[in-house]
């Protein structure tokens, strides 16, 4: 219905209730700014609105996010006398609160008379609370309804449990028990499970998910739990929820779903299930949505599958910013730079401009190249577009040019950055880390101003290894521990034997290897090995190779490292002993290679390359080097 095309004087003989009636239809069907319109139509008419009006028009404020229209129609209220209205003022608060005025919604609640506060109006102002992260003020809120004995709806309790810490909705849940509508009503069911699924607690969720029947259960209950048991890791359970779920009838996996499915195939890197769940998804119709193609990509991508992520790539039409910057991210990530640059070359060659996280990915892959030409390129171009400013550019940048070798550059950068974030000093201090510079690092760290995280304990531990400050690393990782709070992983724990290895503190490593968790100890013997060789200590060196080959027989790297400890003291025989061994399992050392940038193009050399092109030219470089041996020795004759 186009009410806005009918001619003005048929629109002035029409009554207050037909203009409602068009604006109602208007606002229903989320055509809200042709509401607003037609309430200017009607003031234009003579007619003015009333208690029927105003929410219908203060909902249309707030789905528009429009405060400005929002404060005349309420004035126009106040000039009307339809402030005292419950339906009004419930809106106005609604309204306010949508359009983040907090204090607004507060001052008309205020306002309103004791008498004719309804639990809507309540409701309502829970919600604006809430809305606006203040939860504590919303339990206070809850509390003395509970107090004034108002009606406790599931909707009452529905923004709050959203919100809360884990023990404010542990005490949620009890109340929601006690007043039985968690049963009942499948909305406050889901939020429970969703407030349980984000502090990981997902056995308590399940417990209400077990709870509701399979007529109350609804979709989002479903993706709540999947998601649930995706974000704690345990990926094989979800899948066993989700065939659970495709067996209960009138329920369909929707998109978000397929989202949780597929986070679930990039934390295991599980080729054959990622196929599975992209089958699945194109046979649901899912795929259609943007935001699945590009998990997707990362998906084949985490599966090391990256033929799949092209095709993915190369099948979508309109390729988005987003689409290629997951392509590119495949590549970076799954060690193809080159690739990575090729392809950001080409998105460079259309009308699709790269955003901050497309530059960010494609510096990780110069950084990984080590090319610095390639990497000061890009920064041109980043400093011609503008975004010369932009904290995760500057974060990539520090990164970049510290793998590149150009420290002196990377300080420069990170002396220009304003509102320095943890990323950006932690990006700098890992620079000084692996140049050896432990002091400089060290230094920015305790200038630091932010509560230091998992990662830049790692750049600090690894700055101390590099530059053998074995007490100032010792003393880091306690406070690491015990002052900050930080549970060491893996490589946390690595740089400290790598630490007290590099230094000849082979008891003290010994006794920290045993002291750590059993799931980390088949990690951590290489870095002791590496130390062994290094200071010549062949038997406790044996005893980390019989370690590392007991724990993974399978790594051709093992063998290799063993090999070399016995080289290293001239132990030739024991030495062709562990390749030998290597060889009867049928495992391939990786070949060594490396690389030269030239005029802008890297150029790669591979152990035991056959290339013809580099045997020619090894043949030619030899018969210059007769021929000018043969001319030196003819000189000296002469002479």
């Amino acid at each position: 219905m186009q009410h806005g095309h009918l001619p003005l004087a048929n629109l002035k003989r029409s009554s207050v209730y037909v203009w409602n009636l068009m604006i109602r239809n208007s606002a229903n069907n989320g055509f809200f700014t042709h509401s607003l319109n037609t309430y200017s139509l009607m003031l234009r008419s003579g007619l003015h609105g009333n208690n029927f009006t105003f929410p219908l028009l203060f909902k249309a404020c707030a789905s528009l996010n429009s405060i400005w229209d929002g404060k005349i129609l309420h004035s126009h209220v106040l000039h009307l006398g339809f402030q005292a209205h419950p339906f009004v003022q419930t809106a106005l608060i609604d309204m306010y609160s949508k359009c983040s005025r907090l204090s607004s919604s507060i001052k008309v609640f205020d306002e309103m008379h004791t008498s004719i506060r309804t639990s809507v109006s309540w409701n309502s102002m829970l919600s604006a609370y809430c809305r606006a992260s203040f939860i504590n003020q919303a339990i206070l809120l809850l509390k003395q309804m509970w107090i004034l004995g108002l009606e406790l709806t599931a909707s009452t309790f529905l923004g709050i449990v959203s919100g809360c810490t884990l023990k404010q909705g542990l005490s949620m849940h009890c109340f929601v028990l006690k007043l039985g509508l968690i049963n009942s009503e499948t909305p406050l069911a889901n939020s429970v499970m969703s407030m349980y699924a984000k502090y990981g607690c997902v056995k308590e969720a399940r417990l209400i998910f077990d709870e509701m029947d399979d007529d109350t259960c609804s979709i989002i209950s479903w993706t709540t739990i999947i998601g649930g048991y995706v974000n704690i890791g345990n990926v094989a359970e979800a899948f066993a929820m989700f065939n659970q779920m495709r067996r209960q009838r009138g329920v369909t996996p929707d998109f978000v779903v397929f989202v949780n499915l597929i986070s679930g195939c990039i934390h295991t890197g599980n080729l054959l299930l990622a196929a599975s769940v992209h089958s699945l998804l194109l046979k649901s119709g899912c795929n259609d949505e943007n935001p699945i193609d590009n998990l997707l990509i990362s998906m084949y991508a985490k599966c090391g599958d990256l033929e799949s992520a092209r095709r993915v790539f190369d099948m979508v039409h309109a390729k988005g910013v987003f689409l290629w910057t997951s392509m590119i991210a495949g590549y970076t990530q799954s060690g193809y730079p080159t690739e990575a640059f090729d392809l950001f070359k080409r998105l460079l060659r259309t009308s699709i401009r790269p955003n901050e996280a497309t530059l960010a990915t494609i510096l990780s892959a110069c950084a990984d190249l080590g090319s610095l030409g390639m990497g000061k390129e890009i920064e041109e171009y980043i400093l011609l577009q503008g975004l010369g400013c932009n904290r995760q550019v500057q974060t990539s940048l520090i990164h970049m040019f510290s793998k590149c070798g150009s420290i002196e550059r990377a300080k420069e950068v990170f002396d220009t950055v304003t509102n320095k974030d943890l990323a950006v000093w932690s990006a700098m201090i890992y620079g000084y880390a692996i140049h050896g510079m432990g002091h400089e690092a060290l230094s920015l760290f305790r200038k630091m101003q932010h509560v230091p995280d998992a990662v830049v304990y790692t750049s600090v531990l690894l700055a101390c290894s590099h530059s053998g400050l074995v007490e100032d690393g010792l003393m880091y990782f306690e406070s690491m521990k015990n002052e900050v709070g930080i549970e060491p992983s893996l490589e946390h724990y690595t740089c400290l034997v790598d630490i007290l290895g590099r230094a000849g503190c082979f008891d003290l490593a010994l006794r920290t290897i045993n002291g750590m968790p059993v799931q980390v100890q088949p990690k951590v013997w290489a870095p002791l090995l590496s130390a062994c060789r290094k200071h010549r200590n062949i038997e406790l060196g044996e005893f980390a190779a019989t370690k590392m080959l007991t724990l993974n027989p399978q790594s051709s790297g093992n063998y290799v490292s063993m090999a070399n400890l016995y080289t290293s003291d001239g132990k030739w025989k024991e030495a062709a002993k562990a390749r030998r061994l290597m060889n009867d399992k049928g495992l391939v050392k990786e070949p060594g290679w490396s690389q030269v940038e030239i005029d802008g193009s890297m150029h790669v050399f591979v152990a035991g390359d056959r290339s013809v092109d580099i045997y020619n030219k090894l043949d030619e470089l030899n018969v210059k080097l007769l021929d000018a041996e043969t001319l030196s020795f003819e000189n000296h004759l002469h002479l």
